[in-house]
């Protein structure tokens, strides 16, 4: 934060330095001559930088530009007694070479230093530091104006950036490292030119800052023109624009407190970067009604107040999921770049209006609202390209990891494992085992010969399991046989056979199949496993049973109904669900109280050979409750990412867990993300070590939820456990 007031207390202070030094020697009419001037000067200095930044990174190269400026300054001091309109010139030169790339190295440094998530929180406090920087970069040339003539701010100017220096050097030390495995460099981008052409994102940045630069170049010229009209001294000229930048940076800070906080909390970081744009072409407009220099300096008061508060900190936040060699290659062009372009482009307009005899002011500041609104509409496409950097971050963050088999391997799985309902049922009620079935007739009690069919159905009312799972597998089921293969589903020993018979009728018995499902007098065991059968056959029958199914009462049926849910939009994608019904059903599942929360289970074992979005999960870092938000949430936004942002949260790579939580953030509709937020920051304090099967089936028997449900099994089996028949 420190650095922050320096950086910004000299850049501030130079630009007051600057426009009095020059205005005060060659007068306004030079201004568009010398704005394109710096800006090739600026513009060949920013691309030389650029590709040592890139190879070196900022940390290496922003603290020696420092010293490099701050000994041009002492340079500049000693020419301006016996040249002062030669020091004019350099000092102008010299400040658009340097004072924005300084300024633009020290966000790069801490831009690489946070992740997404800590962002929001450090940059708003960085930028409450600039903003204190601004306020005494005002102050030191107001005072200085009041007393010494305008070159003796290069001296003050040149301490400034010594001790910027040091303070930047101590950043770097503790500073993340950029060359992070998480950000492996993406094959195929060589240079500057390749990563722009292949971004859209990046792309609309630059046009971004191209326009609000051209705007803020075009308020600027009638500001100073109005200014200098009335004001012509040096000195008092210098007074004037310190006691301006000084207003600005008290205002800035205000606006930081009622105003940044408050929007970055809230996800909207486009729409903090899209208020630049819109006050300025409201500044013009009330300028343009309301002709004077008090009009004008409102204009370029509120653009300054918002591009140093609101826009600064949403515009840096925009960068963080760009990835660091990409960042290397791009940032200085963008913010430097891109913005001198902006300058030329303005300066054009001004020097055309000068030759034409059109230099008012009202022409300027219609140019001024055009150009306002034309980056109002790129910023409002900004929130879509800032999603897609993100995805894109938590892809490349979670390639680079090296695999989870050489880091983690023991606790990521497919899919989660479970308890056997076996083990629950005689702990809690001593129920006799499952083969204890009724007699099966014997052959003595035929009197005729039975067909194969009428066989098989025999079979299907035995009490020995290796008898019913021939008989389950000796082809596909007929009509009369699918009620009792349902029923088959509750008992353990042929669950699984019971569910591959099904599985060969699903197509065909959809109705009947998707008729027991939503029964809630039908066994609980039936309903849990039965959920399986759909996930391999879609249709749109089947799918709307599943989402009836959401609103079961059992939590392992609508667990599995999200899951099958989710296989089979992946078989067949024209199968959607109603947004609002995603939004309305999560919104039931985190309406619980915390010991709900973490104490849901599954009594079977979760064994499809296919997961939700094909995720992998990580086992004991997750509960189930989460995994089956997240699951849901894949219904509605893109899959492959949601399986990363819940891989991240439960990293502990702080990178990729800030890259996933400002991705859920930023695209979750604000009724979850309320609702939610507190279970993944509870889900961030749960323990990481595995659990044993006695501590969890101790876990189980203590959930309310769960003692609930396996009672109401024991009870369903209390005349005696024996197999289901038809």
């Amino acid at each position: 934060m420190t650095a922050a007031v320096v950086t910004v207390a000299f850049q501030l202070a130079g630009k007051a330095t600057r426009d009095a030094f020059f205005l005060s020697t060659f007068g306004v009419a030079a201004l568009p001559r010398m704005l394109i001037a710096s800006a090739v000067v600026s513009a060949g200095l920013t691309i030389a930088l650029a590709r040592v930044m890139g190879r070196t990174g900022p940390s290496r190269l922003v603290p020696r530009l420092f010293l490099l400026s701050g000994a041009l300054l002492m340079g500049e001091w000693l020419l301006a007694g016996p040249a002062p309109r030669a020091t004019a010139i350099l000092f102008y030169l010299h400040y658009a070479a340097f004072g924005a790339l300084l300024v633009s190295g020290f966000w790069a440094m801490v831009s690489e230093r946070f992740d997404p998530r800590a962002a929001r929180g450090n940059l708003a406090r960085i930028t409450a530091g600039a903003s204190l920087g601004g306020l005494l970069g005002g102050l030191l040339p107001e005072r200085i104006g009041a007393s010494f003539s305008v070159p003796t701010m290069l001296p003050i100017l040149a301490a400034l950036h010594i001790v910027a220096a040091a303070l930047v050097r101590a950043l770097r030390t503790t500073a993340r490292s950029p060359s992070s495995s998480s950000h492996p460099e993406p094959a195929g981008f060589s240079s500057a030119r390749r990563v722009f052409r292949a971004s859209p994102y990046l792309q609309a940045l630059a046009a971004l800052v191209l326009l609000t630069s051209s705007a803020e170049g075009l308020l600027d010229y009638v500001f100073k023109a109005r200014a200098t009209g009335s004001i012509p001294d040096g000195a008092t000229l210098l007074r004037l624009f310190a006691v301006f930048y000084t207003a600005t940076s008290v205002l800035t800070i205000l606006v930081q407190l009622l105003v940044l906080r408050p929007l970055l909390a809230r996800g909207a970081v486009a729409r903090g970067v899209a208020l630049l744009p819109a006050g300025v072409s409201a500044g013009a407009l009330g300028s343009l009604l309301l002709p004077g220099l008090g009009s004008v300096i409102s204009a370029r008061g509120i653009e300054l107040v918002l591009r140093n508060s609101v826009f600064r900190s949403a515009y840096e936040m925009l960068f963080i999921p760009v990835s660091p060699p990409e960042k290397r290659a791009t940032k200085l062009l963008l913010d430097v770049g891109a913005a001198r372009v902006g300058d030329v482009a303005g300066a054009i307009l001004v020097q055309a209006a000068l030759v034409a005899g059109a230099a008012s002011a009202g022409p300027l500041l219609g140019c001024t609202i055009l150009l306002s609104l034309a980056a109002l509409l790129v910023a409002r496409r900004l929130h879509l390209g800032y999603v897609g950097a993100l995805e894109r971050s938590l892809q490349l963050q979670a390639d680079g990891l090296g695999g989870l088999a050489q880091t983690d391997a023991a606790t990521v799985v497919q899919s989660f494992g479970g308890l056997d309902v076996t083990l629950l049922r005689q702990n809690l009620a001593g129920a006799p085992p499952a083969d204890t079935a009724a007699p099966r007739p014997t052959p003595a009690s035929i009197t005729a010969p039975m067909t194969p069919a009428e066989q098989r159905r025999l079979s299907l009312s035995d009490r020995d399991p290796d008898v019913v799972r021939q008989a389950l597998l000796a082809g596909p089921l007929e009509s009369d046989m699918v009620d009792a293969a349902i029923g088959f589903l509750a008992w353990d020993e042929v669950a699984r056979d019971a569910l591959g018979a099904l599985d060969g009728v699903a197509t065909a018995e959809t109705a009947r199949l998707v008729a027991h499902l939503l029964d809630r007098d039908e066994d609980f065991a039936v309903r849990r496993r039965l959920v399986q059968v759909f996930a391999n056959h879609p249709s749109q029958e089947a799918f709307g049973g599943l989402v009836r199914a959401l609103e079961d009462p059992r939590f392992e049926v609508r667990y599995r109904a999200g899951r099958a849910l989710t296989r089979m939009v992946s078989l067949q994608p024209g199968l959607e669900i109603q947004r609002e019904t995603v939004i309305a059903t999560v919104l039931r599942e985190v309406a619980v109280e915390r010991g709900v929360w973490e104490s849901r289970q599954l009594l079977d074992q979760v064994d499809e050979d296919w997961s939700a979005g094909e995720a992998e999960v990580v086992r004991d870092r997750a509960t189930r409750s989460l995994e089956h938000v997240f699951t849901l949430l894949s219904l509605i936004l893109p899959a492959e990412t949601v399986r990363l942002a819940f891989y991240g949260i439960h990293t502990n790579d702080p990178q990729l867990r800030g890259t996933a939580l400002e991705y859920l953030e930023t695209v979750l509709p604000e009724p979850i993300r309320d609702r939610l937020w507190p279970f993944l920051e509870l889900e961030r304090r749960r323990p990481r070590d595995r659990k044993s099967g006695d501590q969890a089936l101790e876990a189980l028997l203590a959930s309310r939820e769960s003692i609930m449900v396996a009672l109401a099994a024991v009870r369903k089996e209390a005349g005696g456990a024996h197999p289901p028949t038809g």
